[in-house]
């Protein structure tokens, strides 16, 4: 599995984490689609961000949550999307 982008966002807490994940795989989507490894470092980001992206319109999918000491990994898939 091959990681297209890196999104770094410890420091940061929700509801801006999930935020900066959206349009980071929005425009990841329009781009031709890939995977975007999500680091964080606030707990709750790791159900809300998931959570909140089954709402959305373009169907993303979580692949992996990974604990890395005091940070979390996410691994999201974001499909091609035409304009």
């Amino acid at each position: 599995m091959e990681i297209t982008e890196v999104l770094d966002i410890k420091g940061e807490v929700c509801p801006n984490t999930f935020v900066y994940t959206k349009i980071k795989l929005e425009d990841l989507a329009y781009s031709g689609g890939g995977i975007l490894k999500v680091i964080i470092d606030h707990p709750p980001a790791c159900e809300n961000i998931p959570r909140s992206l089954k709402g959305e319109k373009i169907n993303y999918e979580l692949l992996e949550v990974n604990k890395i000491g005091n940070t979390y990994e996410l691994l999201i898939k974001a499909p091609s999307v035409e304009d």
